[in-house]
């Protein structure tokens, strides 16, 4: 089932994409859309709360920009592959995990 997703700090950005996870993908953002080129060659896949969240902390802890990613509600996706070449492993949430964060998040300023 193809879904899309946030990988988050790839190359210092976030990337939507659509993926299949499980299966290997990759992706270009050129640098008029993205501000610089990207590659990302990888497969999404999912796993456990603990992993994610170990994956989450290193990333927050690389790049303190991304604290925000902590709020995260369902942590059950990463990214393990490469950006322009450079092994990582990132956390990466569905857009629709995403728009019910943040939903909940515009619901709960406004009470």
């Amino acid at each position: 089932m193809i879904m899309k997703v946030f990988i988050y700090n790839a190359d210092g950005l976030t990337i939507p994409v659509e993926v299949e996870p499980g299966l290997p993908f990759r992706f270009r953002c050129e640098e008029e859309e993205c501000g610089k080129a990207v590659v990302i060659e990888g497969v999404v896949k999912h796993t456990n709360e603990e992993e994610f969240t170990k994956i989450l902390e290193e990333t927050v802890e690389e790049n303190p920009d991304f604290a925000k990613i902590r709020e995260i509600a369902v942590r059950n996706l990463i990214f393990e592959g490469k950006v322009n070449r450079r092994e990582v492993l990132l956390p990466v949430e569905s857009l629709e995990d995403f728009s019910r964060r943040l939903l909940n998040e515009v619901l709960i300023l406004k009470s």
